[in-house]
């Protein structure tokens, strides 16, 4: 069995790749990035520290390989593989769709009819639905059908914490031992692979959310609040009290969403809540703010980890006051190492904060929410 991953970063390697590898796979890792695509074929293999709150343990990764994903040959490899996942960030799929859509055509040249699956390991509701379109949008309509019925675009949850280590070998990764991996059983085509702790699920939204609404949102807030008190990780971040508060309250305004949308059980959503508290307080797992504060306009999108959970409590009319403060920190974070920071300062400073706040969070002008953002956003300015 070969396995095609795009995206030979922390969550390519450290998570999708080990996991794809221990479960019976020939890895093949494409990325943009030479040295990394250098060091895994001359290694072949790369280690992965695992961490729990009390133990340490060496997991070796083999049965990998790589190529640069900018290399012709990728074609002729989507073409044969069993499985194809992504762990590239969502702005980068679109580019990958034109690749696997390449692969296709090739895979039809050659009369292939061995199904071939596709999950894209995306922060993004129903990624790989959307890399599908993206495929379509480029596929030729004559291959429409042969698509349709031998290539699965599965949508999937992913959870798990692989924070930047400051390691000369940058094949070493340090990841923590929870790790969650849920797919719609549905999407599949021909026999569902056997991958290692990869939970099938007929109700896999409800899962999507409860992760972007818990471990997303929370990173994302205590990211953005850190950084407004010049917090460099994540422990530090969470240590302060009032910030691990907020983090905290925020998680439980955006859990009372899912309680109410997907009926579940509140003792065991708080108990998940606690979990999540308690690993972004492992010091084991020390994640950089800057790395999770990045890309803040896709963090602010109607359909991400701030802005979504916040329209659930204004639809259910349940409270939203920590929520705010998380969302007016980010529109306060500034970064002149991150494009998109500079985006959102730069429309703040020309059209004022309340029609930036419209024009990327698509809110309503006059609504509550909107102007409790900017009330928040303007203590933030007043006390920093």
């Amino acid at each position: 069995m070969q396995a095609l991953h795009f995206g030979a970063g922390n969550i390519g390697r450290g998570f999708v790749g080990k996991t794809l590898s221990q479960s019976g796979f020939n890895v093949i890792f494409s990325d943009v990035n030479q040295e990394i695509v250098d060091a895994i074929n001359r290694n072949k293999e790369y280690s992965v520290q695992i961490i729990s709150a009390t133990t340490k343990n060496i997991v070796d990764v083999k049965r990998v390989s790589a190529i640069n994903s900018n290399d012709s040959n990728i074609i002729k490899i989507i073409s044969i593989v069993d499985l194809i996942t992504t762990a590239v960030g969502p702005r980068v799929l679109d580019k990958i769709a034109l690749v696997i859509m390449r692969g296709i055509k090739l895979k039809i040249k050659n009369k292939s009819i061995k199904p071939l699956n596709i999950i894209a390991c995306e922060n993004k509701i129903q990624a790989s639905s959307f890399l599908k379109q993206e495929v379509l949008k480029k596929l030729p309509i004559k291959y429409h059908d042969y698509l349709n019925e031998y290539i699965g675009f599965i949508d999937c949850s992913i959870d798990t914490i692989i924070p930047l280590v400051n390691k000369k070998d940058y094949l070493f990764l340090v990841a923590e031992d929870f790790k969650e991996w849920i797919v719609n059983a549905s999407q599949f085509k021909g026999r569902i692979p056997k991958i290692i702790d990869m939970k099938l699920s007929n109700n896999l939204n409800a899962f999507v959310e409860r992760k972007l609404f818990t471990l997303n949102t929370g990173h994302a807030i205590a990211a953005y609040l850190g950084l407004i008190k010049k917090y460099k990780t994540i422990q530090e971040a969470i240590s302060d009290e009032k910030i691990g508060f907020i983090v905290r309250s925020a998680m439980e305004e955006s859990g009372s969403v899912l309680i109410k949308r997907y009926k579940f059980n509140k003792n065991d959503h708080l108990s998940y809540i606690k979990k999540i508290f308690s690993r972004f307080k492992n010091p084991f797992l020390s994640d950089n703010l800057e790395r999770i504060a990045r890309n803040p306009l896709q963090k602010l999108g109607k359909e991400e980890r701030l802005i979504k959970p916040l329209l659930g409590t204004i639809k259910y009319q349940l409270p939203y006051s920590n929520l705010v403060k998380g969302i007016a920190s980010a529109f306060f974070y500034q970064n002149l190492n991150d494009l998109e920071s500079i985006q959102i300062a730069s429309l703040i400073k020309k059209q004022g904060l309340k029609k930036t706040l419209i024009k990327i969070c698509n809110l309503c002008e006059n609504s509550e929410e909107v102007n409790s953002i900017i009330l928040e956003y303007n203590s933030i300015l007043k006390n920093s």
